[in-house]
């Protein structure tokens, strides 16, 4: 079904297990506060986790892809700067970011096999950093979002090749969010026109249609109140002059069920081509496929451009929209009193319940307290020289920045929370590796200026994953 206001579906809440004596004495019922917790297998366990709480722990807030046959940055007077960032990620409070951009401006001119070669490093991965820029070690986002600028949609997911293609897939399905403009609209499903392309397939199945409309600026309508959350505009405003070359429009038909309607196009009869059959069809959409995968927010326009105005706040909104949406915080497995878990895998292994963690990352696991506990050791033995720290914290996820109960952030890899009694129930605990590479905006062809991407040096070997082993005992 596709939804044109926003529907919000509550999540189940998390539950909380509690086995108590009682004693009947007529109608009376005597409660034993210090009886056992129910006695419950992993499975029981993890049921138990909460299923509500967004995952913050990421690298950096946002990848921007700029890359072959993409315009790489903003048009300024209808000229590409080339390396410019949306205006919007500095309204829309987006922090740190990283990129690449082609050093060919003109997406007519196709694409050089040095750019692609970098491209594809990138997000494929080399031996250096095996899973690419855009995941951990495990599969997980490593940024939170994930940007494409508009240019050739078909041409670019052919550049980038089938394991790039399938990586922007992971990372969306893994929980990170994913905006897109014109041709990264495109890119987010799966057909252009009915035709199946080389595409990333993150909007299941979807479809979109060319307008025949180029080099034009349009009007969208907003048909929900989802952006006055944010910056605006509100439903039913008219978002006038927003910059649209060839871009398309949602094919109703092929949507998704989920998919939601944020904006339509509007043009007045006889202008821009109203002949290609678009009037009224959705221009903005919204499309989350789980809890556990990020948000899509695409256009088939161009209002990355805008400095000001309804279109700046418009295209402000998406961007958090997206980032709200991103995945949430996911439970590696339950840890046993006296058993070692080992977290020592590679990304080839696939076994991303065991694989090493990555730099700024966070593992999450649970403990399940039946009866209260005299005191509860963790040990944190990790590989290498990075910087590991261990939280501990009851009924929630141990976020460092969420007030967690107990902590351990000594210099290096070995960390250790001996605690006081504890209380029965399920209590979380968080490692999470505060090391990572040092980051250098690189430029490709420095005498013009052209082509902008980021080297890693310093501590790389965390991009392939820190190993470490934890155990608990109580």
């Amino acid at each position: 079904m596709i939804k044109t206001r926003p529907i919000f579906c509550l999540l189940a809440a998390s539950i909380l297990f509690f086995s108590y004596s009682c004693e009947k004495q007529g109608n009376e019922i005597i409660n034993d506060d210090s009886a056992e917790l129910e006695e419950l297998d992993d499975e029981g366990i993890l049921k138990l986790v909460d299923i509500q709480t967004t995952n913050t722990a990421y690298y950096k807030d946002i990848f921007l892809d700029g890359g072959c046959e993409l315009n790489p940055g903003i048009k300024e007077n209808g000229v590409v700067i080339n390396g410019r960032l949306p205006y919007a990620l500095k309204k829309a409070e987006i922090g740190e970011a990283e990129y690449f951009f082609s050093t060919i401006n003109d997406v007519a001119d196709g694409y050089i096999e040095s750019d692609r070669t970098i491209q594809n490093n990138l997000i494929s991965g080399t031996s250096a950093d095996v899973n690419g820029v855009l995941l951990y070690p495990d599969g997980e986002p490593r940024f939170r979002l994930f940007y494409a600028f508009g240019g050739h949609s078909g041409p670019h997911g052919s550049s980038l090749g089938t394991n790039g293609r399938l990586n922007v897939n992971r990372f969306y399905t893994n929980g990170g969010s994913y905006v897109g403009s014109c041709a990264g609209a495109y890119l987010a499903g799966k057909y252009a026109s009915g035709k199946m392309l080389n595409y990333f397939n993150i909007w299941k199945g979807g479809n979109m249609k060319g307008t025949g409309v180029g080099n034009s600026s349009i009007e969208i309508e907003i048909v929900t109140d989802i952006f006055q959350d944010y910056y605006g505009p509100s439903y039913t405003t008219l978002v006038s002059d927003v910059r649209h070359n060839g871009g398309g429009y949602m094919d109703v038909n092929m949507a998704p069920e989920g998919t939601e309607i944020l904006g339509r196009f509007l043009h007045q009869k006889g202008k821009n081509s109203s002949s290609a059959g678009f009037y009224a069809q959705p221009a903005i959409w919204a499309y989350k496929e789980s809890p556990e995968s990020g948000r899509l927010v695409v256009t088939g326009s161009h209002p990355e451009d805008a400095s000001s105005g309804n279109i700046l706040n418009m295209t402000a909104s998406m961007f958090r929209y997206a980032k709200d949406g991103s995945g949430i915080a996911k439970v590696k497995g339950v840890l046993k009193s006296g058993e070692p878990r080992y977290m020592t895998k590679g990304t080839t292994d696939q076994k991303p319940l065991y694989t090493a963690i990555g730099d700024l990352q966070c593992h999450h696991f649970v403990i399940y307290l039946r009866r209260d506990a005299e005191s509860l050791k963790l040990d944190l033995q990790g590989k290498g020289d990075y910087e590991l720290e261990l939280y501990l914290k009851k009924g929630a996820f141990a976020f460092p920045e969420k007030d967690p109960d107990y902590s351990s952030k000594e210099a290096g890899n070995h960390q250790t929370i001996t605690t006081g009694p504890l209380e029965k129930g399920l209590w979380y605990v968080t490692v999470r590796c505060a090391s990572t590479v040092t980051a250098t905006e690189t430029i490709i062809d420095k005498t013009a200026g052209l082509g902008h991407y980021y080297s890693y040096s310093g501590n790389t070997g965390v991009l392939n994953g820190v190993p470490y082993t934890i155990v608990a005992n109580w």
